[in-house]
């Protein structure tokens, strides 16, 4: 089961007192799901909670027993609603100016229950672990748009992408996600969000720290490879004897530790010294040891 599936099994359950709830909430399903064919409301899921959530809220705003029908075919459930009464009703609703769609959610819990509806007719959320996308699918613009500024109004940043012709309500914010979560009634998928959020920055803090510390190493091991050619070459051609003792005693400590820090070669020296120090005598190593290259060249 899909992470979107497990969610809409969970939410189709929530069952509240408040009549105008309910109202948003099957509002929502049936502008999201719901389609007007041959004088009939038709509501179309692909989850049988989904359905039977539609059939039990009809039943208690209506009194109207309806029925699911399963499609073996398209493997999708149907909910029709044949009741001319009814059907007025539900009409009247779709086709509510702005001014009244807001009247019938005079409170933030049928804002949510609204969402909620949205939800389950028409919505999907990747699983977190992939990626962070939550979408509603309104497909006409107008509902895009609407449902677009209920979220916007409440601090939930959603916007609207048209898409092979059908408008998507949608957003990509873990926050933000998990905050559509809680509104619909799904606080433990809320709280998972938060806890994969989590467990991701963690993961990726350690693949920084891994990657820097293997770049180091890197850098590390490129120094000590140049430290030990261009003594070698001094070695080879003027002999180390050659360089002031400074530099003799740098030398000497760096073949016997190839892959001491510049700190560790520093401690190891008569005099101890600091990295700066350390520093400064190997890279003259390497200078000397180009110099006899430029005039090995030459000659």
């Amino acid at each position: 089961m899909s992470f979107s599936s497990e969610i809409k099994e969970k939410i189709s359950g929530i069952e509240t007192g408040c009549t105008n709830c309910k109202r948003a909430q099957l509002l929502a399903m049936i502008r999201y799901s719901g389609r007007i064919k041959d004088n009939l409301i038709v509501l179309v899921t692909e989850n049988e909670s989904v359905a039977r959530c539609i059939v039990r809220l009809i039943y208690e705003l209506f009194n109207y027993e309806t029925a699911i029908e399963y499609k073996e075919k398209s493997r999708l459930y149907e909910v029709t609603i044949s009741e001319e009464n009814i059907i007025n009703d539900v009409t009247e609703l779709l086709i509510l100016t702005k001014d009244d769609y807001m009247e019938i959610m005079p409170r933030i819990c049928c804002r949510d229950s609204y969402v909620r509806g949205a939800f389950l007719g028409g919505g999907s959320i990747s699983d977190p672990y992939k990626s962070y996308h939550l979408e509603f699918d309104a497909r006409y613009e107008p509902e895009a748009d609407r449902l677009c500024e209920l979220l916007n109004s409440i601090g939930i940043s959603a916007k609207v992408t048209c898409r092979k012709g059908r408008f998507i309500v949608y957003i990509k914010e873990y926050e933000a996600i998990a905050d559509v979560l809680g509104m619909i009634g799904d606080t433990n998928a809320a709280l998972d969000i938060y806890n994969i959020s989590a467990e991701k920055d963690i993961r990726n803090n350690i693949n920084r720290q891994m990657n820097c510390e293997n770049a180091n190493m890197d850098k590390v091991a490129d120094a000590y490879m140049k430290h030990l050619a261009a003594i070698e070459k001094i070695k080879r051609t003027i002999g180390i004897d050659k360089l002031p003792e400074t530099l003799q005693e740098i030398a000497k400590v760096r073949v016997m530790y190839p892959e001491a820090s510049l700190k560790q070669l520093g401690e190891k020296l008569e005099e101890p010294i600091g990295k700066s120090g350390v520093n400064h005598r190997l890279n003259r190593l390497i200078e000397i040891a180009e110099n006899i290259k430029e005039k090995t060249t030459t000659q």
